[in-house]
C-alpha cells in the first residue's frame, strides 16, 4: 500500500468514527441528516412533538406530495396550536436561490420554512422526516441548506439488461429520499430508445409503465429524462428530423419535459460534429421552443471523454451548440476520476460548463465484478464547473445505492463529503440489520479487475497492511503468530458473511442480486480458512498434515473457478470476489509452501511469455481456471517490423477461443497467429482484423499465440486483453 493510500484510509476511518451529518445531543440523542445540510445551529434541547399535531400556515396550496410526507411525521390538522409555517425565501445568497433550497427553524413555538420552490419544501420535509424518526421528539434547531450541484441524479446508461419497472419506481422513491432530482432513461438495450426502434412508438404497455415512472418521478420531485439514441443509423435527412421531432412528441404527450440525444459508442455518419449541432439546434428551434415548457435538452456526444478528444468536434459542438444545450462529459477517459483541471479544459472546448455522466459505479466492462466500495476520485472543488452530474449504475439497482447513497452526498454538499464515512453509513442504511457483515461484504467486493481505461478502486483496504506485513515477514522466514491469527479470523468472519446478510436483511431483491457474489465470498473465505491452517502446519514442519492442507486450498481454489463458470458473459469473466488482495494472497501462499516445503506439489508446466522484442520486456503470464493470457499492459510502445509478443500455453489445457482488446493499437499489418510448435505459424484471421473480438480457435493442438508486427513500418502497440479461453469447463463464444 502506497503512502497516500495509507493517509486515505486513516484520515477517512478516522473522520468516520468521530464524526456525523450534524449533531447536537440531549442526553443519549443524536441528530443525522443526509445528504448532511450546507449549515446546521443546534440548540441542543430537545421539545416534545405536541399531541395535538401541527396546523399548516403561510403560502396558499403548498405541494401535495410534500404535505403528504410531513403528514407521515406530524399530525396535520387546523385545530392545532402551534403551526408549520410555510413561506418563500427572502432574498439570500446566490447559492439559496436555486431549486430545491430550503431554511428550516424548529422551537418549541412551531416550525419555520422557507422555500424557493416545490422541491424545496418536499426537500425540508425529507429533512424533518429524519430529525423525527422516533415521532415523539425533535431538536430545536434551524438549517440552512441547498444542493452545490443544481441537477444531480443517475443516468440508466449501462449495457446489459434494464432494469425493470419495479426497480425504476424503487429507484425513483429513493432518489427523493436522497435529495436527488435527475434520472435520465437511457438504457442501451432498449431498441425503442435505440436502434433498430428509435423511429417507432412505445408500445402500448410500455407506455403504460413510463406514465407511471412519470408520475412516481413528479411525486419525488425528479425530473424524468427521456434520451433518445439515433446515431447508429441517421441519414441526416428531413425524414430523419421529422421522424426525431414525432418520437419526442410522443414522449412528450406523456407528460416528459427534459429530453437528452445520445451520440456516444458510434461509428460512421452519425459521428458528424456539425450535423450533430444543426440536427440539435433544429430540435431547440422547432421543438422545445414552440412548446415553452421543456425544461432541458441534453447532448452525449461523441467524443465523451479526453482520451477520444483527439480532433476538433467538440470546438465545432462548443461553436455552434444553442447555449441551451448542455453536453455531457465522462472525464479525461471513459472511466475516470473527475477532476477540476479536466473539467475545466472541456469547459474551455465546449463554452459551457459540462454535464458529467459519470461511469461509476457501472460495470457492464467488469461483468464479473461488483462495485460495493468507497466512492472517491471526485475533486470537490468543481460545483461552479458542471451544470449537472449523474451516475451510471450497475445493472443490479439495489447494489448500485451503496455507490448513489454517497454520490448523492457529494453533488448536496462537496464539502463536508468524505468517502470512507458516507460509505460506512451507506451500508448501514441499506442493511440496517447486519451493516458490519454488508459492509464486510462490500469491502472484499470492490475492485475492478484489469481494463482499458487503468481505472482502479482499493478493494480489502483494511486488511492490506496487515496481509503485506505477515507476508514480507514470511519470506524472510519469520512466522508471525499473531498477525496470522487476525487473518484467519478475518477469512473465518467472511466465509460467515454471506449467511449473515442471508439471514438477517430484509432486502430480497437485494440479496438476489448479489447472491452469486455472496456465494463466491464464502467459497473465498474457505479457501482462505484452508489456507491459514496450511501456513500453520508448514511453520511446524508438520509435512504430512501441510500436505492435506494444500490440498484442501487447491480443492478451494478449483471450487472457485468452477462456481464462476457458467456465469461467464461472452468474453467476460464469471463471478469475482477477492480479486485484488484476497486471492493473490492465497495463491501466493499457495506457491510459497510449494517452493519451501510440499516441492514435490510444483506444478510440471507453466504458461510462459513470448516477448520477440527489445520494447516489450516487462510482460508477464497469468493463469486463472480456464483463461490463460497476458496481464493487460496498458501504456503504448513500439514494435518494430518482424517483431511480436504473446505467450505459450500448457499442454494440458487446449485453446477454443483468442480474445483480445487492442483498441489502442495501430491494427494495419498486425497479425495475430497461432503455432503448434513455436516454429511454424499460421494466421488465425485475416491481418489487419479489428481491434476488439474474440475469435474460434479451429486447431486443437495450438500451444502459441502471438501478435506480430508484418507491415513495412513500427506499430503502437497497448494490450487491452490478449488471452486464450480454453477448452476447461464450458464455454460459448461469439464473434461481434
Amino acid at each position: 500500500m502506497d503512502g497516500t493510500t495509507k493517509v486515505f484510509m486513516l484520515v477517512t476511518l478516522l473522520i468516520s468514527l468521530m464524526s456525523g451529518a450534524c449533531t447536537g445531543k440531549s442526553g443519549k440523542r443524536e441528530v443525522n441528516v443526509y445528504p448532511i445540510p450546507q449549515k446546521v445551529e443546534l440548540s441542543g434541547d430537545w421539545i416534545k412533538i405536541p399531541d395535538t399535531g401541527y396546523r399548516l400556515e403561510g403560502i396558499s396550496h403548498p405541494d401535495t406530495d410534500a404535505v403528504n410526507l410531513l403528514k407521515q411525521s406530524f399530525l396535520i390538522t387546523e385545530k392545532a396550536k402551534q403551526a408549520i409555517t410555510i413561506r418563500p425565501l427572502g432574498k439570500m445568497n446566490n447559492k439559496m436561490q436555486r431549486s430545491g433550497a430550503y431554511t428550516l427553524a424548529v422551537t418549541g413555538k412551531g416550525i419555520d420554512i422557507g422555500i424557493y420552490d416545490d422541491r424545496s419544501l418536499f426537500y425540508a420535509a425529507q429533512t424533518l422526516s429524519q430529525l423525527t424518526r422516533d415521532n415523539k421528539r425533535i431538536p430545536v434547531c434551524t438549517i440552512w441548506d441547498y444542493p452545490d450541484v443544481v441537477f444531480r441524479g443517475v443516468v440508466e446508461g449501462f449495457y446489459g439488461t434494464p432494469w425493470s419497472f419495479e426497480n425504476r419506481v424503487e429507484q425513483l422513491r429513493f432518489y427523493g429520499r436522497m435529495k436527488m432530482n435527475t434520472y435520465i432513461f437511457g438504457p442501451k438495450d432498449d431498441p425503442y430508445h435505440r436502434s433498430p426502434y428509435w423511429r417507432v412508438p412505445y408500445p402500448e404497455e410500455q407506455v403504460k409503465n413510463i406514465r407511471e415512472l412519470l408520475a412516481e418521478a413528479n411525486r419525488n420531485k425528479v425530473d424524468f429524462v427521456w434520451a433518445l439514441h439515433p446515431g447508429m443509423d441517421i441519414r441526416w435527412n428531413d425524414a430523419d428530423r421529422q421522424a426525431a421531432i414525432k418520437k419526442l412528441e410522443s414522449m412528450y404527450d406523456l407528460g416528459i419535459r427534459a429530453f437528452a440525444v445520445f451520440f456516444d459508442d458510434i461509428e460512421g455518419a452519425g459521428t458528424d460534429a456539425a450535423r450533430q449541432a444543426a440536427f440539435m439546434n433544429y430540435l431547440k428551434r422547432e421543438f422545445v421552443d414552440k412548446k415553452g415548457d421543456i425544461q432541458q435538452l441534453i447532448l452525449c456526444p461523441t467524443e465523451y471523454n479526453k482520451d477520444w478528444a483527439k480532433t476538433d468536434y467538440l470546438d465545432i459542438l462548443g461553436e455552434n451548440l444553442d447555449p441551451f444545450i448542455h453536453i455531457m462529459w465522462t472525464g479525461d477517459k471513459v472511466v475516470s476520476d473527475i477532476t477540476r483541471q479536466g473539467l475545466e479544459w472541456v469547459n474551455n472546448r465546449i463554452k459551457r460548463p459540462c454535464y458529467v455522466w459519470w461511469n461509476f459505479p457501472v460495470n457492464d466492462y467488469c461483468l464479473a465484478h461488483l462495485l460495493m466500495g468507497p466512492v472517491y476520485g471526485l475533486d470537490k472543488n468543481t460545483a461552479s464547473d458542471m451544470y449537472a452530474f449523474v451516475s451510471n449504475p450497475m445493472e443490479f439497482a439495489e447494489a448500485s445505492k451503496v455507490a448513489l447513497w454517497s454520490i448523492s452526498q457529494f453533488t448536496w454538499n462537496m464539502d463536508r463529503f468524505d468517502p470512507l464515512q458516507s460509505w460506512h453509513i451507506a451500508c448501514e442504511s441499506l442493511v440496517p440489520e447486519a451493516p458490519d457483515a454488508f459492509r464486510l461484504f462490500c469491502e472484499h467486493n470492490a475492485d475492478i479487475g484489469p481494463n482499458t481505461w487503468m481505472f482502479f478502486r482499493k478493494e480489502s483496504f483494511s486488511s492490506t497492511d496487515l496481509i503485506d506485513r505477515f507476508e514480507q515477514s514470511l519470506i524472510t522466514g519469520k512466522y508471525l503468530k499473531k498477525e496470522a491469527f487476525e487473518i484467519a479470523d478475518l477469512f473465518i468472519r467472511i466465509k460467515e458473511v454471506p449467511g449473515t446478510i442471508e439471514s438477517s436483511s430484509l432486502n430480497k431483491q437485494l440479496i438476489k442480486e448479489i447472491h452469486p457474489w455472496l456465494t463466491q465470498t464464502r467459497n473465498v473465505g474457505t479457501a482462505g480458512c484452508a489456507t491459514m491452517r496450511m501456513l500453520d502446519l508448514a511453520s511446524k514442519q508438520d509435512t504430512e498434515a501441510c500436505r492435506k492442507a494444500y490440498r484442501e486450498v487447491k480443492e478451494a481454489l478449483d471450487a472457485i473457478a468452477v462456481f464462476s463458470r457458467p456465469y461467464r458473459r461472452g468474453e467476460q469473466d464469471g463471478v469475482r470476489s477477492g480479486s485484488q488482495v484476497l486471492l493473490p494472497f492465497i495463491q501466493r501462499m499457495l506457491q510459497h509452501v510449494e517452493n519451501t516445503l510440499l516441492t514435490n506439489e510444483r506444478p510440471k508446466e507453466l504458461p510462459e511469455v513470448l516477448a520477440g522484442s527489445k520494447a516489450i520486456d516487462e510482460l508477464s503470464c497469468y493463469c486463472e481456471d480456464d483463461v490463460v493470457g497476458l496481464i493487460p499492459h496498458f501504456p503504448l510502445v513500439t514494435i518494430a517490423p518482424g517483431e511480436y509478443f504473446g505467450f505459450r500455453i500448457e499442454k494440458s489445457k487446449q485453446p477454443v477461443a483468442l480474445v483480445y482488446d487492442l483498441r489502442k493499437s495501430k491494427s494495419k499489418g498486425r497479425a495475430l497467429q497461432g503455432s503448434v510448435d513455436g516454429k511454424v505459424w499460421f494466421n488465425l484471421l485475416k491481418t489487419g482484423a479489428d481491434r476488439m473480438d474474440t475469435i474460434p480457435i479451429h486447431e486443437p493442438r495450438v500451444r502459441y499465440i502471438r501478435c506480430i508486427n508484418q507491415s513495412q513500418s513500427d506499430m503502437s502497440i497497448g494490450i487491452g486483453r490478449f488471452a486464450v479461453l480454453t477448452k476447461t469447463g464450458t464455454f460459448s463464444y461469439t464473434q461481434e
